[in-house]
């Protein structure tokens, strides 16, 4: 299941940092516990039997959005006198139950169908039990189509499982611990097609009730949760990945952009194979692109549900790419379906996984540069909810309801780990140990111990070390570094400090990295070291001092590190280290110094650097600075190629404050467009931050502006909220509207929220604006909810967040509302304190002036003369 990263991008292209990111909070920020102390441990299910083979023939109802079939499952008992059975049905209407053909007694209660066997059952013999249901589901499955407001949206029908929502379509075992096989007979409207798992068995027509049934059946086991059924009217595109069918089931006039998203896909399973070292697992890849879909996309064995809205048009393409996402599903294939978590809590063995291969692709197909900028990106993501939400150990197995974990400890974290991994051991000893823990558990569910068995076996090392500080326990070092050079005795020591406050949960930790020391030409020697304690002092004897000592210079360990070298060291790091996340990082750091020198050195990199990240981050860095050659260069900036690089310049205009030039630039690239969508919806956001009296007209213009997932309106509805013009909030409250685009409506929210935490007398008319929202039917407004009134920072917000996380049936929403209340309860704890403390001070400042009266009084009668 692909979430943070496409979610990620989706706020970015919103111009809105808190639409989806972490738990949405910047009012309030601070680590917190990750579950209230309540909350107590969930451990894996037991099992009564095994199930086998499941069987769901089921029809759709498209009018009615109903479902109605029968789910056959063949079981054997695990243990004997096996009496009865337990399956998942929530919501589900059972009519009948049948073991072995003979109807039995079965109860439903709390969401479970609870059915007595006929005759006790010994360990290993088997039963077929079907089960007659129908349902008008709220999770799980999902209908779709036209309404007045959305009159274009086409009639789909689609399923999600994960984490535990297949129960909401079919009665099943709703856990991962157990495997089936697995056939979906799908009858739907004759102009549809039905998709689910593995083969197509058939296809037949019923000319009398204008119907098509579909017979699908997986032979891999699998679990519950990674069944599927999509349908709708699709167009299907088909290639090849060696002798593996790979198709692509779109929207009808949508084929010239599946193949922009999707086309990739051949070449990923190709170069997955070569890695892992086991063939594609399945008797085909489909990717079925969906409207409405709850998350980025999901990796059902064998057909993967994605979003339409990763599908784009060519201006998009410049700048936007479907790769991340579909090679994160496609890596499931493997890591999570052919080889699954036993249960939540070792979920990262999934999409820790999956995050990793996903910038291995990266890597192959675009360099290792930008392979590093994907692990950067990972790596600030998972850094920013330690920091500022909670911290965890990667396997945890307290929370509530299992969509909890799937955060950034479990996808980026885990990926960082794997990365790490991997330059501990060795490429070739990583993948040797990589293909043994696939063989090895194939067609099995798997735990962290099976990983680390696999990879003991295959290196020989012993890795307790690794797998307990960096799964187990929580958190990652800070870390110090200076040095000296000692010219007499010709000696470099390096100090190597870690800082962190150590716990039973955060220890010391241990890991080998490299120092590199760089002369005045970019010549370097290199030197792995080991960091295992407190402090570290490692020597080098040289003839001279070194230029620039760069420690991690490929910035492979997760931590925070504090280097504080010149303003010449990095000026040479920037020109000459040979690893571009380097120089970015060094850009960042000048942008700190703010000196003539630093802008120059700056504005070469960002004119003269071979990559568009490191031009990005010098972009920013002078954005920083704000100086007029600071301006004068981000102006030079706006005719770069690369796209992402303009987008950087036009974010850091937006740093120039009622600066007139800056203003103007940005004007300019709304008004006369820009190659690319991203970046003439930066020119807007940014237009809005430097609160130029003539952004709110240009904005509003601005907003007539179609293009890619609504990139440009949703940024320049931002850039209104930066200006803090209370005329904005008519556009913003227009804009909510039921009937506009959804991506729209996010961020008006955005708008409505920003302006009032300005204008304290707009504060109740927006709260009771916003209120009805939680009742939304667009699952991304309701999403955007908590952030907004978190923003907002009023006590009343309390209350529709309360019914948000009361009557939401997602638990991610569920989550940021109670998030959201229990920061509001904090900032208004925090204003009252702040009110007792203003009242104390008025207190103290009566007392104060009642002494002096009595002190004048005093000295009055002491002095008469004087008075």
């Amino acid at each position: 299941m692909h979430k943070p990263r496409f979610l990620d991008e989706v706020a970015e292209q919103l111009g809105d940092q808190h639409a989806f990111s972490g738990h949405f909070s910047h009012f309030f920020r601070g680590r917190r516990a990750f579950q209230p102390a309540h909350v107590e441990p969930q451990w894996p299910r037991d099992r009564a039997a095994d199930i086998r083979h499941i069987t769901i023939d089921i029809a759709l109802d498209f009018e009615r959005k109903r479902i109605a079939g029968t789910a056959t499952h063949r079981i054997a008992a695990i243990a004997d006198d096996t009496r009865s059975i337990e399956f998942d049905a929530a919501e589900l209407e059972i009519s009948e139950v049948r073991v072995d053909g003979a109807p039995a007694h079965f109860e439903t209660a709390d969401n479970k169908l609870r059915i007595t066997l006929p005759t006790t059952l010994k360990a290993g013999a088997e039963a077929e039990i079907a089960i007659d249901y129908s349902a008008a589901p709220r999770r799980g499955l999902y209908f779709i189509g036209p309404e007045p407001a959305y009159p274009d949206k086409p009639v789909q029908a689609w399923t999600q499982g994960e984490d535990e929502d297949s129960r909401f379509w079919f009665p099943c075992y709703d856990y991962p611990n157990d495997r089936v096989t697995s056939e979906v007979i799908a009858r739907v409207p004759e102009k549809f097609i039905a998709v689910s798992n593995g083969a197509l068995v058939s296809e037949t027509h019923d000319a009398k009730s204008l119907t098509r049934t579909f017979h699908w059946r997986h032979d891999v086991p699998h679990s519950s949760y990674l069944i599927t059924l999509a349908a709708g009217e699709f167009a299907v595109i088909e290639e090849r990945a060696g002798e593996t069918p790979v198709l692509y089931y779109v929207q009808p006039g949508r084929e010239d952009d599946a193949r922009r998203a999707f086309g990739n896909t051949p070449a990923m399973i190709q170069f997955y194979e070569r890695k892992i070292g086991v063939p594609y697992p399945y008797t085909k890849y489909a990717q079925v692109a969906v409207n409405d879909f709850i998350f980025g996309g999901m990796e059902n064995t064998s057909a993967t549900t994605q979003t339409a809205d990763t599908m784009h048009d060519a201006r998009a393409h410049l700048d936007f790419k479907s790769d991340p996402l579909v090679a994160h599903e496609l890596a499931h294939q493997w890591w999570g379906d052919l080889l699954t978590c036993r249960d939540w809590s070792h979920a990262w063995l999934n999409e820790g996984f999956a995050t990793y291969f996903e910038a291995m692709w990266c890597e192959e197909n675009l360099g290792a540069d930008e392979f590093a900028w994907n692990i950067r990106q990972d790596r600030e993501a998972y850094l920013d909810e330690d920091a500022n939400h909670y911290r965890r150990p990667i396997v945890c197995n307290r929370y509530r309801a299992p969509i909890e974990l799937f955060d950034r400890h479990l996808y980026e974290k885990g990926s960082l780990v794997l990365h790490m991994l991997q330059r501990e051991t060795g490429d070739e000893m990583f993948f040797k140990a990589l293909s043994l823990y696939c063989t090895r558990n194939l067609g099995r569910n798997v735990i962290t111990q099976d990983l680390q068995h696999a990879f003991e076996e295959a290196t020989g090392r012993s890795l307790d070390f690794f797998f307990d500080q960096w799964v187990y326990k929580e958190g990652h070092p800070e870390i110090e570094v200076s040095s000296a050079f000692d010219d007499k005795r010709k000696l470099l020591s390096v100090t190597v400090k870690q800082t962190h406050q150590t716990s039973e949960t955060t220890p010391n930790f241990r890991f080998t990295t490299t120092i590199a020391l760089m002369d005045a030409d970019g010549a370097e020697t290199r030197h792995p070291v080991e960091v295992r304690d407190r402090e570290h002092v490692f020597l080098f004897v040289r003839d001279q001092a070194p230029k620039a000592v760069r420690f991690d210079p490929a910035h492979d360990i997760v931590k925070r590190l504090k280097h504080k070298r010149g303003r010449e060291a990095l000026e040479l790091e920037l020109v000459k280290a040979p690893e571009a996340i380097a120089r970015g990082s060094a850009a960042r750091e000048l942008g700190k110094d703010g000196s003539p020198q630093a802008v120059a050195a700056l504005r070469a990199a960002l004119i003269g650097d071979s990559f568009w990240g490191v031009q990005a981050d010098a972009a920013r860095a002078l954005g920083e600075i704000r100086t007029d050659a600071a301006l004068d260069a981000l102006l030079e900036g706006l005719k770069l190629a690369h796209p992402k690089a303009r987008r950087a310049v036009a974010h850091a205009l937006g740093e120039f404050r009622d600066n007139e030039l800056a203003a103007s630039a940005l004007i300019g690239v709304i008004e006369n467009g820009d190659a690319s969508y991203f970046v003439e919806a930066e020119a807007a956001l940014a237009l809005g931050r430097t609160r130029d009296p003539r952004a709110l007209a240009t904005l509003e213009k601005a907003l007539e502006r179609p293009s890619y997932l609504e990139v440009i309106r949703a940024h320049a509805l931002a850039g209104m909220a930066e200006t803090r013009d209370p005329r904005a909030i008519e556009t913003g409250r227009a804009c909510c509207a039921y009937g506009r685009p959804p991506r729209v409506r996010v961020a008006a929210i955005g708008l409505l929220a920003r302006i009032a935490r300005h204008f304290e007398t707009r504060r109740d008319e927006i709260i009771d604006f916003l209120s009805p929202l939680t009742e939304d039917r667009e699952f991304m407004v309701r999403m955007r909810l908590p952030a907004a009134f978190e923003e907002i920072g009023e006590a009343a917000g309390t209350a529709p967040m309360r019914r948000l996380a009361d009557r939401d049936l997602d638990g991610r929403i569920r989550r940021r509302a109670n998030d959201a209340v229990q920061r509001l309860m904090e900032g208004r704890s925090h204003i009252e304190e702040g009110n007792r403390l203003r009242d104390d001070m008025d207190k103290l400042r009566d007392e104060n002036r009642k002494l002096v009266e009595r002190l004048n009084r005093l000295e009055a009668l002491a002095n008469p003369r004087a008075s």
